[in-house]
């Protein structure tokens, strides 16, 4: 199922809230769990560097609660503890009210790039557990993203910010310009492509949120 709307919404400010159950913990909480299943699997900090590329002297401040590390940080580590992210938060659950405002062009939000031309910025922190995935595509002249495809009842939709987006969803073709919006079925394999001369920003919403 594929939904086009073509709206001129104007400038937009981008503010993540939620006011039950959120996701919020702290860097000794997050430290100790890691210590905790580490120790339980039979590894050293060592070992846990070595298989997944983060710094030692980063491990040991997670655990002792000196710093809470990155997103990235977080899902190279859950690998190499054989844990998925929702397993890495479970349990960090802090029932009080959250409203996280995040600037993309402050340097605190996390960035995933698919390769030079094509990168996302996570517009939330500790995304793993929310039930909403919000991004902001970057698209170089002649970039892409790489194809996705997400498990059955994940939902995305896009709104193009600037320049002319073309999204292919499943058999399917679109253009979407500036000021234009696509729903779709996440299941149906997908990719973003910028045909045109300059650069395109989209704002992408996944739910519930997968990584």
């Amino acid at each position: 199922m594929v939904e086009i709307f073509i709206a001129n919404l104007g400038n937009i400010a981008i503010i993540y809230s939620e006011m039950e159950h959120s996701q919020k913990s702290t860097p000794t909480q997050l430290g100790s769990k890691i210590r905790a299943i580490r120790k339980e699997k039979g590894l050293s900090l060592e070992q846990i560097s070595a298989k997944s590329g983060v710094a030692l002297a980063t491990l040991s401040r997670m655990e002792n609660g000196k710093g809470s590390g990155t997103f990235r940080t977080h899902q190279k580590v859950a690998e190499a503890l054989g844990l998925t992210m929702p397993e890495l938060y479970q349990g960090l659950d802090s029932a009080q009210d959250e409203t996280v405002a995040i600037d993309s062009k402050s340097g605190e939000a996390e960035i995933f790039r698919y390769d030079e031309k094509a990168s996302a910025v996570f517009l939330a922190k500790q995304i793993a557990g929310k039930q909403m995935l919000p991004q902001m595509i970057l698209i170089s002249e002649g970039g892409a993203t790489s194809t996705e495809q997400y498990p059955l009842g994940t939902e995305r939709w896009l709104f193009c910010l600037e320049g002319t987006v073309q999204v292919r969803v499943g058999e399917q073709s679109i253009t979407l310009p500036s000021g234009g919006t696509l729903y779709f079925k996440a299941s149906l394999a997908h990719q973003m492509k910028n045909t045109g001369a300059e650069a395109v920003k989209v704002i992408s919403v996944t739910s519930p949120s997968v990584l």
